[in-house]
């Protein structure tokens, strides 16, 4: 398998990494010299990965292609690439449409959409994918779970949703930071709390159909600790923040670039 990364940030670097840490054997990995500091590292630290000079070069030596460019640049970028009607396109840009990308890597025709995360390099990560075939669902069964999302307004709103990543690691922030004040030590405040937000997940990860309100009931134990914080998050109105966020964040895939 021929795998070829037209960019190489932080969420390309993840894929390459969790890729080649997998059990994926006989895979050979091509990367292009956008961000030459990701790519050089990425090419010392395993043998079969290759840091080529041009991103033409990656195409035509690669089978599967993954997109991984910053959206304003992404039509630029693939206007001047040369793709064959054999070519597997996986795209990672957040705001490219189904029908624009298709438009860009004429003539190929398998064409999906993916969101991995950062956490793919742990190979414990959920993969949302539009329009995949049975080859990238396997590949991506290696870097996680993927699951299939029925049209592009549903992957939209799940993309959006992964713009709360950086607000709920500040939370566990400013929760330890608080925990700190009143004297726990730092490193116990900061292992509690990323190891009690993780357990409850877990818990709920193991339930075959997820109903938070029952989980909510569970937790909020009248007149207990649970049931006070969560009283007065939604006197504050602050629950309802998020949703208010949410539609910010889907507004922008709704935007011409």
């Amino acid at each position: 398998m021929k795998l070829g990364f037209i960019g190489t940030g932080k969420i390309a670097s993840a894929v390459v990494k969790g890729i080649c840490t997998s059990t994926l054997k006989d895979v050979d990995v091509n990367l292009s010299p956008r961000n030459e500091e990701n790519s050089k590292k990425l090419a010392k630290a395993f043998a079969n990965v290759k840091r080529l000079e041009k991103n033409q070069l990656v195409l035509d030596k690669s089978d599967i292609i993954f997109i991984s460019v910053l959206p304003d640049h992404a039509r630029e970028i693939l206007n001047n690439l040369k793709f064959r009607d054999t070519h597997t396109v996986i795209s990672f840009v957040p705001l490219l449409r189904f029908s624009e990308l298709a438009d860009a890597v004429k003539p190929t025709r398998r064409i999906s959409r993916a969101i991995p995360l950062p956490a793919v390099v742990n190979h414990n990560c959920p993969v949302p994918v539009f329009n995949a075939d049975e080859t990238v669902i396997k590949l991506f069964k290696y870097l996680g779970q993927p699951f299939v999302v029925d049209n592009e307004n549903q992957l939209h709103t799940i993309w959006a949703l992964t713009g709360f990543i950086a607000p709920f690691l500040n939370m566990l922030q400013n929760l330890s930071d608080w925990a700190v004040s009143k004297g726990v030590k730092e490193e116990i405040a900061n292992k509690y709390i990323v190891d009690m937000f993780h357990s409850i997940s877990f818990s709920a990860q193991q339930i075959k159909h997820i109903d938070f309100d029952e989980l909510v009931k569970d937790a909020a134990t009248p007149n207990g600790l649970n049931e006070q914080a969560l009283r007065e998050i939604y006197e504050k109105g602050a629950h309802e923040t998020y949703k208010i966020i949410a539609d910010n964040l889907l507004k922008r895939f709704m935007i011409d670039l």
